[in-house]
């Protein structure tokens, strides 16, 4: 069956057919192999930019469409209402920070049509991804190594003798543009300093590109936080590891996961028993068997661990949400009001509750939570009353918070799973 993605992809190209386009890295026989995690590069010579922003906007199988605009390109991130996806990068000029590597110009001269699609020769292709891999110090992926190796030889002989004769390099097979190579890395650039295209004042205004857009990446493009709580057994490590692969491998983000706070701070039993060790002693103890008693105690070492999630705040924003991460949290503050016993505290929950208007909020939270015979069946580590306390202390907070916040607080009930992460993709999708 042919999803939304899919069926997308075959109208837009039919849609282009009179556009000056090249559909870029196109390896495959026909639009219908491509990959459904691969997204769609496409340079965009046509005078009308936003051609392919309006024909998604309007698509009847389309939900959502967001862009993000900088001077070289336009990425388009296209959600369908079967779940799909589809990342559209429209470039206008194949550039890497200030250095143009395939002008316009020559691309127009390796245009060709590939059943139906415009796309380029496989001379250019090797060039782009041989440019493109090594200015960004990495090498070419293995699917485009497979496709030229299954060239006739002589063809392929070709393809690398002509780049060795345009760039002054001495590429000798395949494998060498497997990974980076310092030297080759070295001599693409000599030469594409010496293309008009990166000279003089055409080089200044790829410069002031390259910063204006580096401006509006970190002012625009930043990512959020989202949590995770639920009692041990109601199956939040799964959803959250499934969560992380949907936004890594579908909607192509960048994630990080996070133990219950920042850790700026280290783990207290540290300062006695050293960092490592108190590691293995906090991971091989059974949650809520803490001994302690004392409310003093407890007092103050509630106030070291909110003092990580205000100091920390700063730390995550800088290392990971400016930098265009989603940050998700595998349990969060949450657990200081209702299971305060769980990081060995005895405290009344007013404290910890009213003073979580000071703390750094995720955008979505979570809560999971499932029958306790149900939960009882994955883990025994709590007993039944414990879990019917916490589950509905947690269901309580949440729909206070959900009514007292902006961002968003959900209790789900996680007997399916599928059932479940269709539920935290639709969120996702609300705010992506």
């Amino acid at each position: 069956m042919t999803n939304n993605r899919k069926s997308f992809i075959q109208s837009l190209f039919v849609n282009l057919k009179k556009s000056d386009y090249i559909l870029l890295k196109f390896i495959d026989e026909t639009i219908f192999e491509i990959e459904d995690s691969s997204d769609l590069d496409i340079w965009w010579n046509d005078k009308d930019q936003d051609a392919i922003l309006r024909y998604a906007q309007s698509h009847p199988n389309v939900q959502k469409v967001t862009n993000h605009s900088q001077s070289f390109m336009n990425q388009l991130f296209i959600f369908f209402k079967d779940g799909s996806f589809l990342q559209v990068d429209c470039l206008y000029q194949l550039v890497r920070k200030d250095l143009v590597y395939l002008s316009n110009d020559y691309l127009k001269t390796q245009q060709i049509e590939k059943n139906g699609i415009k796309t380029y020769t496989d001379l250019c292709l090797f060039e782009h991804l041989v440019l493109f891999h090594q200015l960004n110090f990495a090498g070419v992926p293995t699917k485009y190594l497979q496709y030229f190796s299954q060239l006739p030889s002589k063809s392929l002989s070709l393809i690398i003798h002509q780049f060795n004769q345009k760039y002054q390099t001495h590429i000798l097979e395949l494998s060498t543009v497997s990974s980076f190579q310092s030297d080759l890395e070295k001599k693409l650039k000599k030469y594409l300093g010496q293309l008009k295209v990166n000279q003089l004042f055409n080089r200044l205004i790829s410069k002031a590109n390259y910063l204006w857009d580096t401006f509006r990446n970190l002012k625009n493009q930043r990512g959020f936080l989202i949590s995770f709580s639920g009692v041990d057994g109601a199956g939040k490590s799964t959803i959250l590891e499934e969560t992380r692969n949907l936004l890594s491998k579908k909607f192509r983000k960048k994630t990080v996961v996070i133990r219950h706070r920042p850790s700026i701070l280290p783990i207290l039993s540290s300062f006695i028993y050293g960092k490592k060790q108190a590691e293995n002693r906090s991971s091989s103890r059974l949650p809520r068997t803490g001994n302690n008693g004392n409310r003093l105690n407890s007092l103050l070492r509630f106030c070291y661990y909110f003092a990580d999630y205000i100091f920390g705040r700063s730390y995550i924003f800088f290392k990971y949400q400016m930098r265009n991460y989603i940050v998700l949290y595998d349990r969060y503050y949450f657990d200081f009001i209702i299971d305060p016993k769980r990081t060995n505290l005895r405290m009344n929950q007013k404290l910890p509750r009213w003073l979580y208007r000071f703390v750094q909020k995720p955008a979505i939270n979570f809560f999971l939570y499932a029958p306790t015979e149900i939960i009882l069946q994955r883990k025994q580590e709590l007993e039944p009353q414990a879990i019917q306390t916490l589950t509905k202390g947690y269901k309580s907070l949440f729909s206070a918070f959900d009514k007292e916040y902006t961002q968003e607080y959900f209790s789900i009930e996680n007997i399916e799973k599928d059932k479940t992460l269709h539920f935290i993709s639709t969120q996702l999708v609300q705010a992506m």
